[in-house]
C-alpha cells in the first residue's frame, strides 16, 4: 500500500510536469507567432490548409497560395475566424516559372516582410529512388 501511494505521487508529479511543460511551450509559441508574417504554399487542402489554420490560431499574419482561388477564399475566411491578424490569398501555380516570384512579391508587399515560409507545394516527380537529379530538386524547391 505504501508502494502504491508513492507510485501515485510519482505519477501525479509526472503528469503535472507534463501539463506545465505543455502550457509553457504553448505560451512561448503563441507569443512568438502572434503577428508573425507567414507564407503557406499548397494551402487549399490537406496539410497546407491545416498549417494555415495552425498559424491563424496563434494570431499570425498569413498569405496562402494554391491554384484554386475559390477554395483559397474559404480558407482565408476560416483563418480570420480562428484569429489570424490578417489573412490574404493569391492564386498561383508554384510549378510555373513566374508564379513563385509573383507570390513572394505579393507577400512582401502586403505583409511588409516574411518571417516563416511553409513550402507545401509539389511538382511532378516520379515515385522512385532519388537518382541525384539536383536540378529537378532545385526546381521543386524554387520559391525565390
Amino acid at each position: 500500500t505504501q508502494c502504491s501511494v508513492f507510485s501515485l505521487l510519482a505519477l501525479e508529479t509526472i503528469v503535472m510536469a507534463g501539463i506545465h511543460s505543455i502550457m509553457f511551450w504553448k505560451k512561448m509559441f503563441s507569443e512568438t507567432l502572434r503577428g508573425a508574417r507567414v507564407l503557406v504554399t499548397g494551402a487549399s487542402t490537406g496539410i497546407g490548409e491545416q498549417m494555415a489554420y495552425h498559424y491563424a490560431r496563434f494570431g499570425a499574419q498569413l498569405v496562402i497560395t494554391a491554384r484554386r482561388e475559390k477554395v483559397l477564399q474559404q480558407v482565408v475566411e476560416k483563418c480570420l475566424s480562428l484569429g489570424a491578424q490578417k489573412a490574404l490569398y493569391i492564386a498561383g501555380d508554384m510549378a510555373t516559372e513566374s508564379d513563385p516570384d509573383k507570390v513572394v512579391e505579393f507577400t512582401l508587399e502586403k505583409l511588409g516582410g516574411l518571417d516563416y515560409l511553409v513550402l507545401n507545394h509539389i511538382g511532378p516527380t516520379p515515385f522512385s529512388v532519388w537518382k541525384g537529379d539536383i536540378e529537378h530538386t532545385r526546381w521543386l524547391m524554387k520559391v525565390m
